[in-house]
C-alpha cells in the first residue's frame, strides 16, 4: 500500500514538473492538484503511523510474551537451587554421622572377631554379607540426599526437598539402631560361646575327659 501511494505521488509530481504550462493555464486547477498532494502526503504519513504502531504493538507483546517466560524460566530455576533452609538442615550432618558410625561398627566388629577366632569363617562370612547389604542400602540413601540437596539436579521446592530429607534420616537412623543391635548381639554370641568353651575345658579338666 506505501508502494503504491508513494508511485501515485510521485505521477502527481512528474506531472506538476513535466507540463510547465499546466500551472500557467489555472489556478483553481493548479491548487487543486497541491491540495491533492497535501492529501496524499497525509495519508501516507498516518499510514506509515498505523505501520509504527502496529509494529510497536507487536514488539510489546513480544516483550511481554518473552517475559512471561523468563519469569517461569527464574521459577523453575530456584527450583533447581538449593536454599539456606534446605543446605542447613541439621539431620543431612546427622545421615552422614550415621553412616559413618554404621561403618565403623561393622569394621571394628568384623576385625575383633577374625582377631579372637570364636566364631567359625562362614559365621564370620554371614556378618560380612550383612554388612554388605547394609552398605548398599545406605550408599543409595546418599545417592537420594546427594541428588536432593545438589543444585541443579532435580527441580524441588524447599518443602518438598526438606520431606525427602526427613525419609532418608529416618531410614538411616533405622539402620543405625540395626547395626548397633546387631554388633552388639554378635559380640555377646561370641563371648558367650567363648565363656561355654571355657566351662567346658574346666569341667574336662576337673573329670580328666580328654
Amino acid at each position: 500500500m506505501i508502494v503504491s501511494l508513494t508511485l501515485i505521488l510521485s505521477g502527481f509530481l512528474v506531472k506538476a514538473q513535466g507540463v510547465g504550462s499546466f500551472f500557467d493555464q489555472s489556478d483553481t486547477k493548479t491548487k487543486t492538484m497541491l491540495q491533492q498532494i497535501a492529501l496524499q502526503e497525509t495519508y501516507l504519513s498516518e499510514i506509515k503511523k498505523g505501520y509504527k504502531a502496529t509494529e510497536n504493538g507487536l514488539n510489546t507483546a513480544h516483550e511481554l510474551k518473552n517475559g512471561t517466560f523468563n519469569l517461569h524460566q527464574a521459577y523453575f530455576n530456584s527450583l533447581a537451587q538449593i536454599s539456606p533452609a534446605v543446605k542447613n538442615d541439621p539431620k543431612i550432618a546427622s545421615i552422614t554421622s550415621y553412616q559413618q558410625q554404621i561403618i565403623n561398627s561393622f569394621d571394628n566388629e568384623i576385625a575383633w572377631q577374625k582377631q579372637q577366632a570364636i566364631l567359625g569363617s562362614d559365621e564370620i562370612a554371614y556378618i560380612e554379607k550383612v554388612y554388605t547389604n547394609l552398605l548398599s542400602a545406605c550408599t543409595l540413601d546418599l545417592d537420594e540426599l546427594n541428588t536432593v540437596t545438589t543444585p541443579g539436579k532435580v527441580q524441588m521446592k524447599d518443602a518438598e526437598r526438606i520431606n525427602h530429607i526427613d525419609q532418608i534420616y529416618n531410614a538411616t537412623n533405622e539402620k543405625y539402631k540395626f547395626s548397633q543391635s546387631f554388633t552388639q548381639n554378635v559380640r555377646a554370641f561370641a563371648l558367650d560361646r567363648q565363656t561355654g568353651k571355657q566351662q567346658n575345658a574346666v569341667i574336662k579338666k576337673l573329670y580328666n575327659i580328654n
